[in-house]
């Protein structure tokens, strides 16, 4: 008798159900070999498999019917739906009361083990994930690794990015990712992984080759309630069970006191200084400024050299770093990485600059934390001959212990600000706006227009020659949520036509 897909997929599992029935598996549906696995309706199509999981929302038996009428070829939960609802839905459904002990090893075996083919480099840390992934892809491809990437910006090649709801997507869906990365020849992956995705088990199974740690500052304080909690949210990622290798940033605080509990391989970055001690480093000193990027001299266990590297700003050098450190950890040649990290681009809306008449100079970065808007003033600081403006706001919604901390530091690092709207979502803009200003000793440099755009305008009509600008929050997104409004809005494209009309 043949088997079908279902059968092959489900019949491994099936002594796994403590005692319980999996299923009558000889009367199995047959699924086509399109067919994928979704836990969200939204998402699903003819064909699929609907996997009724616990959310924070809700069950999703709650979605059975919606999915069986959107064609759904078969539904798989952990826990009995409406009694009439399964016996009228058999075989279509089944019910697998220990499905959430093996879903890892379930969603692996459908997607045909992808997880396990790719090389994983995790990325955690509060700023500079985005950058990091991505130039971790950027020179995997020059030195003739493909690769791809998952985060905030999207997932696949870095050169052509799908968006994504989340920083790190459900299980589910990065597994069938993974399997799509595969087939394009793409057999590793840079990903962001989110605190919140270590806590919700989002990356649960997965096996990182490297795991990366950025830096840990203010943010998420609404969702991890105190910056201990935050701080061990992201150790999680590296514990033997998930990662082989470690890439740690000791110029962080809460990174040194990471590299001291590791206890996988370790390789550690920053600055020379902070690097003492340790086995295995690629530290930096001797750093300035060219106006196109930085030179400095690269110490590290493998030898020293001489470096250039093509970014704005300080952080940057250390994300260019922490992809160095990934890349040694999957075996690449030192000499050859560097050879390559004269080819990077800026990546979008990171840092990233227009130059408008006057020789002045706009740059749209994503920093929306009280220290990555800091660093990024302090960035612009070293490369500006005139003054510095800061056009910025901040979430509705969401942490609202940050916005006078943004506002202080603004101030403080700032010659102009412009504080306007970010993402005010149910939020009055203005309401957000004083909360910032509260932060500020006297105000006098700074003034508030709500409107964004006008607010950029404002800034680009009032600035002098050689003055910088930094539009600061939205980075690479192309909207903005007002209400329970999403409107198109992309920044870097109206800054574009901003560029062309005062031209």
């Amino acid at each position: 008798m043949q088997v079908n897909r279902l059968q092959r997929w489900l019949t491994p599992f099936k002594a796994t159900a403590a005692g319980q029935s999996l299923c009558a598996l000889e009367k199995l549906p047959e699924i086509s070999n399109t067919a994928e696995l979704q836990y969200n309706t939204k998402q699903l199509k003819a064909g699929d498999i609907f996997l009724a999981l616990p959310g924070v929302g809700g069950h999703g038996n709650r979605f059975i019917r919606q999915a069986l009428a959107q064609g759904a070829a078969f539904i798989l939960t952990d826990s009995l739906p409406d009694t009439e609802a399964h016996l009228a839905l058999e075989p279509q459904l089944c019910v697998w009361p220990d499905m959430l002990s093996v879903l890892p090893q379930l969603l692996s075996s459908f997607y045909q083990d992808a997880a396990k083919r790719q090389e994983l480099i995790g990325i955690t840390g509060t700023n500079g994930k985005s950058s990091t992934a991505i130039f971790v892809n950027q020179l995997s491809d020059l030195l003739g690794k493909p690769a791809s990437v998952i985060g905030t910006l999207g997932y696949g090649s870095y050169r052509n990015l799908t968006p994504l709801q989340n920083t790190t997507p459900h299980l589910a869906d990065l597994h069938r990712i993974f399997y799509r990365a595969c087939e394009q020849g793409q057999l590793r992956t840079a990903m962001e992984v989110s605190s919140h995705a270590l806590v919700q088990q989002r990356v649960a199974g997965l096996q990182f080759k490297v795991a990366v740690f950025t830096n840990l500052s203010r943010d998420h304080l609404d969702y991890h309630g105190t910056m201990e909690a935050y701080g061990a949210a992201k150790a999680l990622l590296f514990s033997p069970e998930l990662c082989q290798t470690a890439v740690i940033n000791v110029s962080d605080e809460f990174g040194k006191t990471l590299a001291q509990q590791c206890k996988v391989p370790l390789l550690v970055y920053g600055r020379s200084s902070d690097c003492a001690g340790y086995s295995q480093y690629l530290s930096y000193d001797q750093l300035r400024s060219d106006g196109k990027g930085f030179q400095l001299r690269l110490h590290s266990h493998l030898g020293d050299y001489d470096v250039h590297i093509p970014l704005l700003a300080e952080f940057n050098v250390q994300n260019v770093l922490a992809a160095i450190g990934a890349l040694v950890q999957c075996g690449h040649k030192l000499s050859a990485i560097l050879d390559a990290v004269k080819k990077l681009k800026a990546v979008a809306g990171r840092m990233e600059m227009w130059q408008f008449p006057d020789d002045v100079a706009l740059v749209v970065d994503y920093a929306h934390t009280p220290d990555a808007l800091m660093q990024s003033l302090q960035a612009l600081r070293q490369q500006c001959r005139g003054r510095i403006w800061c056009v910025f706001g901040c979430g509705g919604d969401r942490d609202k212990g940050k916005r006078p901390l943004m506002g202080q530091i603004a101030e403080q690092h700032a010659d102009h600000v412009i504080i306007t709207a970010d993402n005010p979502r149910t939020e009055a803009v203005l309401d957000i706006c004083k909360d910032i200003a509260a932060g500020m000793q006297t105000g006098a440099n700074c003034q508030i227009e709500p409107d964004r755009e006008s607010a950029i305008k404002l800034a680009l009509i009032e600035a002098h020659a050689h003055d910088m600008i930094l539009v600061a929050g939205k980075g690479h997104e192309t909207y903005q949520i007002l209400g329970n409004v999403v409107r198109d809005y992309d920044e870097r494209k109206y800054i574009n036509d901003l560029l062309a009309e005062m031209s």
